[in-house]
This record gives C-alpha cells, sequence and structure tokens, in this order.
C-alpha cells in the first residue's frame, strides 16, 4: 500500500476494535474493488478477517478471482500468526473447504516440505486438519509423515515444527490405518521437548486400540502399554490429560482382576479434570485440546465401576434392584458412553437417528467377566435379573433416554451368557504367577508360593492381573525415552533368556539396565570439555591422537554407578577363571560388566563377533546374562546415535561347547563427540 493511500480493509479494523458488527464485502466497496490490489491485502495484517469475511459470502466462493486470491493467502503469509489466521478462517467455512480442500492440501503440504521452522509445522497441521474434516484426500499427508520418519529429514525440523508434527501425528494414528504416524510418534519421544506430547498421543493411540478391539486377549496388554505411556507423559506434571486418562485406566484394570478400586484414581480423575477445565476456561477450542464430554463420560464409568464394586459388600443385595441396575450399567458402558470423541473424518458416515456411542468391544471384554461371576456367585442373582428385565419390558417408553433400547437388548445378552455360566475365560498363562518376581522374595519362598497359587487358579490370575496394572503405573524414569528403551528391552530379556527372565537376578539386572540407560543419556547430552579430565575420553579426537582407553570409561562408569547407590568393584579377579572390568553383586548372584573400545565398527554385529565370546565367559556357575559396555571412537560426521540405538540384547551360543546358550545386553557409549555446529 503506497504511503497515504487509505486503507481499503479500514471499517473491518474499526468494526472488530469497537466491537461493532462486522461489515459485509460490499461495505468495503465489493469484491470487484477490494480485489484490484490483491498486494495490498495480501500483505495486511488482517488478512485473516478478510478471508474469513470472503468465506461467509457464498458469491466470493463461486467466484474464479475470488477462488484465485483464497488460495494466494493460504500460502503467502511468512507470519505463522497470519499464517495460522489464515488456516483457521478457511477451515471454518464448510463452503470453502467443500470447494477448495484438496487446492489447500497441496498447498499447506509444500510448505511443511519448504519450512523447517514453526511456519511448517503449521502448515502440517492446516492440511492435517483439512484432510481429517473430509476436504481432501490423505494420501499426501501420509506420504508426508512416511518421509518424516526418515532420521535425516526429521532431524531438520526444530521442536515447534516437531510439536505440531506430534500433534498430526496422533490424530492420523486414530483414524487411518497406517503405521508410520506411530513410528513417527516412537521417534519423537527421543526429543526433550516433545517427548512427554508424544508420550500422550502414544498413550491416547494405544488406550483406543485397547477398547476398540475385538480381540479379548489384546485388550489387557494394549491397556497396560498406554497406562506405561500415559504415566510417561506426566512425570512433569504438566499433562493433566494424561493422569486423568491414567486414573481411569487404573480403575478399569482393578475392576477386571476382581480388585477394589484405586481410592486415589476418582480422586486424581477429578482433581485432573478439574485442572483441566481451568485451563480451558475462556479459551476457543482448539481441535486436539480435551474435549470435556468425553472426559466428563471417563468420570461417569468410573463412577458406575465404584457403585457396581459396593456389590461385593456384605448387605449390598438388600438393595437388589439397585445392585443389578449397577451391574447391567458396567455391563452395557460398552454401548452408551461416549469416551472418544467421534471421527471428523467421512462424516457422511453418520446413521440417522438418536445418537448412540460406537460400541468399544474391548472394554466390553474386560468388564464383563466381573458382572457375570457377581451374578452368578449370588444365591438367586438370576432370579433378581430377571424381575428387573421384566419391569424394564413392562413400559418401555417411561423414559425418553435413547439409550434404553440398547441397555435392555445388552441386560437379554447377559442374561443368555449367564444359562451358559457366563463367558470364557481367558487363557490361562504357562508360568504361574511370573509377575512375583523382583519382590524380594527368597527361591524356596517363591516357590512355595507359587505352589499354593497353582492350586487356585482364579487367585493366582487376580494376582497377576493385579500386580501387572501396578507395574504399569509406577514410573520408570522422568524421561519417556529412557523409559520406553527400558520397557523395550526388558521385554527383548523375558523373550530370550534361556532360563527365563524372572526372580531376584531379573530384578537385579532391571536395576543395573536403568542406570547404565541414565548414564548413556547423560553421557551422549553433555557438553564437550563439561566433565573436565573425569570425562575428557569423550572429547572429538584429532588426527593421530592417542585414542582413550577402557580404563576411563570404567573409572568415570564406576562413579556413576556408585553415585546411584550401588556398590561396584573394578577388576574383579577369580571370575570365570579371569578378571572382569565392573562387578556387582546386590544379592545372591553376580552380576559382570565388560568394557571395551572400539574405533573400526561400531555395529552391533562387529561388537557381538568381536567381545562377545569373552563378556559371556565370565558367567560360569549363575544364570546366562552378562553386559558389555563399548567406548564407541569411530568418527561420526553425521552426529550421534539417539538413545534407542545404543543397546541390543543378543543370544548367543554357550562357550566350549556348553549346550546353554548365554545372553548379551550390549551398550555403547559414544565417545569422539563431535559438536552439532560441526555436523
Amino acid at each position: 500500500m503506497s504511503p497515504g493511500a487509505p486503507d481499503p480493509l479500514q471499517p473491518l479494523v474499526d468494526a472488530y476494535r469497537t466491537g461493532a458488527p462486522t461489515p459485509s464485502l460490499a461495505d468495503l466497496g465489493g469484491l470487484g474493488h477490494l480485489l484490484q490490489d490483491t498486494d495490498t491485502l495480501l500483505d495486511h495484517d488482517e488478512l485473516p478477517m478478510l478471508v474469513a469475511l470472503m468465506c461467509t459470502d457464498q458469491t466470493a466462493i463461486q467466484d474464479d478471482q475470488a477462488r484465485a486470491f483464497l488460495l494466494t493467502a493460504a500460502e503467502s503469509p511468512q507470519d505463522p500468526l497470519r499464517l495460522e489466521g489464515v488456516i483457521t478462517s478457511l477451515l471454518g467455512c464448510p463452503e470453502a473447504v467443500h470447494e477448495l480442500g484438496d487446492d489447500l492440501a497441496d498447498i499447506w503440504l509444500d510448505a511443511s516440505r519448504s519450512h523447517t521452522d514453526l511456519l511448517g509445522g503449521i502448515a502440517l497441521e492446516g492440511t492435517a486438519r483439512i484432510v481429517l474434516s473430509g476436504g481432501a484426500a490423505e494420501y499426501g499427508l501420509l506420504d508426508r509423515l512416511r518421509r518424516l520418519n526418515r532420521q535425516q529429514e526429521l532431524a531438520q525440523i526444530d521442536d515447534d515444527y516437531a510439536l505440531r508434527t506430534v500433534r498430526v501425528a496422533g490424530a492420523v494414528a486414530e483414524h487411518f490405518d497406517s503405521p508410520d504416524p506411530a513410528r513417527l510418534l516412537n521417534q519423537l519421544v527421543e526429543r526433550d521437548d516433545v517427548a512427554e506430547d508424544a508420550a500422550f498421543e502414544l498413550g491416547m493411540l494405544a488406550l483406543r486400540q485397547a477398547l476398540h478391539t475385538d480381540d479379548p486377549a489384546r485388550a489387557r496388554p494394549l491397556l497396560l502399554e498406554a497406562r506405561q505411556h500415559l504415566g510417561d507423559a506426566h512425570q512433569d506434571e504438566e499433562r493433566p490429560d494424561a493422569a486423568a486418562f491414567g486414573a481411569a485406566i487404573d480403575a478399569i484394570l482393578a475392576y477386571s482382576a476382581g480388585a477394589p478400586l484405586p481410592e486415589a484414581a476418582r480422586t486424581q480423575l477429578d482433581e485432573a479434570v478439574l485442572e483441566l477445565r481451568l485451563n480451558l476456561l475462556g479459551l476457543p477450542p482448539g481441535w486436539r485440546t480435551p474435549r470435556l464430554d468425553t472426559l466428563t463420560a471417563w468420570q461417569h464409568l468410573l463412577d458406575t465401576l465404584t457403585r457396581a464394586t459396593d456389590s461385593d459388600r456384605p448387605g449390598a443385595w438388600l438393595h437388589a434392584a439397585g445392585v443389578i441396575s449397577d451391574l447391567v450399567d458396567v455391563y452395557t458402558a460398552h454401548r452408551t458412553l461416549d469416551l472418544f470423541a467421534p471421527s471428523p473424518a467421512c462424516p457422511h458416515t453418520a446413521q440417522p437417528g438418536p445418537a448412540t456411542s460406537a460400541a468399544t468391544h474391548g472394554l466390553h471384554a474386560l468388564l464383563a467377566p466381573r458382572v457375570e461371576a457377581t451374578l452368578l456367585a449370588h444365591e438367586g442373582g438370576l432370579a433378581l435379573l430377571d424381575e428387573w428385565l421384566e419391569e424394564l419390558a413392562e413400559d418401555p417408553g417411561r423414559d425418553q433416554d435413547p439409550t434404553t433400547t440398547l441397555v435392555r437388548e445388552q441386560a437379554a445378552r447377559l442374561r443368555e451368557a449367564l444359562d451358559t455360566g457366563g463367558g470364557s475365560p481367558p487363557p490361562k498363562p504357562d508360568c504361574p504367577a511370573t509377575s512375583l518376581a523382583g519382590l524380594g522374595l527368597s527361591t524356596a519362598d517363591t516357590e512355595h508360593l507359587q505352589n499354593l497359587l497353582a492350586d487356585t487358579p482364579e487367585l493366582r490370575d487376580r494376582i497377576d492381573a493385579m500386580l501387572a496394572a501396578r507395574k504399569a503405573a509406577l514410573p520408570v524414569d522422568e524421561v519417556p525415552i529412557i523409559a520406553t528403551v527400558f520397557r523395550n528391552t526388558h521385554q527383548q530379556l523375558k523373550a530370550q533368556c534361556p532360563d527365563g527372565y524372572v526372580g531376584q537376578f531379573a530384578a537385579d539386572v532391571d536395576r543395573m539396565l536403568l542406570r547404565l540407560l541414565r548414564f548413556v543419556d547423560l553421557r551422549l547430552s553433555e557438553t564437550q570439555k563439561y566433565g573436565g579430565e573425569a570425562r575428557a575420553y569423550l572429547r572429538q579426537l584429532k588426527k593421530d591422537e592417542d585414542k582413550p582407553r577402557e580404563a576411563e570409561l570404567g573409572r568415570d562408569l564406576r562413579d556413576f554407578l556408585r553415585g546411584q547407590g550401588l556398590r561396584v568393584r573394578m577388576e574383579e579377579t577369580n571370575v570365570g577363571g579371569g578378571r572382569v572390568d565392573i562387578a556387582w553383586q546386590p544379592n545372591t548372584e553376580l552380576i559382570t560388566l565388560e568394557l571395551k573400545r572400539d574405533w573400526a565398527d561400531s555395529s552391533f554385529d562387529a561388537y557381538a563377533a568381536a567381545y562377545g565370546p569373552q563378556a559371556i565367559s565370565y558367567q560360569v556357575a549363575g544364570p546366562p546374562v552378562n553386559f558389555l559396555v563399548v567406548l564407541d571412537l569411530t568418527p561420526k560426521p553425521q552426529g550421534l546415535a539417539a538413545i534407542p540405538a545404543c543397546i541390543e540384547v543378543r543370544t548367543l551360543p554357550g562357550p566350549a561347547g556348553d549346550p546353554r546358550p548365554r545372553t548379551l545386553i550390549m551398550v555403547r557409549v559414544q565417545g569422539n563427540k563431535r559438536d552439532p555446529s560441526g555436523v
């Protein structure tokens, strides 16, 4: 706009500042007059307001010149706030989304590729929102997320872009059957500034899968996985929504295990929902902010479970009608409660008639067995249910609740299931009470308790379920990526250890494993020369400079482990016929750490071939699990690898013809560190 020229949008600006009615396009001189100077409009601070005004005018949407201007406005802003405003204005108009959806998605996808900062993240988010609204095809968005999975491309985006990517990946994973969004979230857990948000999205994805699965055997493991991710997301207590859903999961797991509901679960849920309401008070709803109606549904579910649990109290059946009603409410919760926000995609699939919840079959598989067992265990429970059904059938129209028909239908199915003795019990584990590992019991006490539980399978299953739920709720580490890698490595050890990964020895190995991961994380993040001479072994090496030795790594690792409360010893003799670099014996069994340095090949295949035979030879009589810690001195022109790439579990053949395989946990400590500015 030339100096002294009148502002074409001044009436719009004045109306916004004074709160007066918004002027029409005619009040601004008409569409043709406005579009004579598009450069001025595109550079105007109030461009989003103009776009919103044009979108409300049906004639503007159908005008070719106006449509071209809207598309140009969608790609021209180089200011993040202005771009976000334009995107919000366009997405707030269904007609614009319908007419311009594919073109807008292409424009914003291009911007997400060409910008690696907040501007690119906002563009990617705009693409996701228009795709999820059904205004554009999803193929370009899925391809963009697939490409972001590449380490080189992901490393280029800044933290602002990464935060928007977390939201997009979480939303896309909920609505499209593609593995790429979940893989991307698992990579984003490694970035400190977005780790909690990525863990939350992974938790919600696992929660959805758990409650919607048609396979009852998958519901509980997925729910435990969701609880772990949500616990990681709430480590800094900055995600009350993670605390709310975590408390709800605790209640579901407790009820399904036949245990009393945790007293803290309802309090934690109520406090988290209140905090969310206060945080969102007065703010416009965002596309990924928690929906208060679904959180209210979760509160209602906990109320229902609490009332149903009271049926186990002495004297509760004196009010049989109320008990039956509460049990039926639990049995039908998977059809009557909207626990998740509906998908904005494909709105044309909505069915006419009263709105009801999409069935969460996994939730039903978790809750129904206890309802059935409660009714079967009570003398006269079936007769009382029959009376309740008869009363409901006498006057089916006595209330206007659209879910009454669903309740009647599900209650009748409950009655049919009880006639056959209840639902099928879950498959029994091969090893009874494996969850007792790590409780500090002696071998004799553990064996005695397992024998007792083998004769009472129902009690054994309940204890296993309760201990698994408790373990999932317990925090592993404040850093989400450390917690994730620890759990993954623990699962690998359970799958690979030839003698099984149970008992006190497994618990001790877990303690060492967690501290080694913390050590790797600290040394990975540390600025060069920060630790002085004690950590000079991590420095970037000059040409022909002498290589740091294992002893330098050993002293640093020893001091760190002792600072963590582990009384380790260096250069321990008489171990497997030799001398091991670091030894730790917290209980009966000795745990050994062999230290090596390598500047030729940083692959775990090379480590296993070159150093594996020596590392596994120290366990002669004890459990066949050993640690190998390698100081990686190879050049790193592309920068440092993340924590997941620094640990590997391998099972190797036993030495000297020993038929028993050995499990080796290999840990890579990256030295010869290059400054990020030099990559």
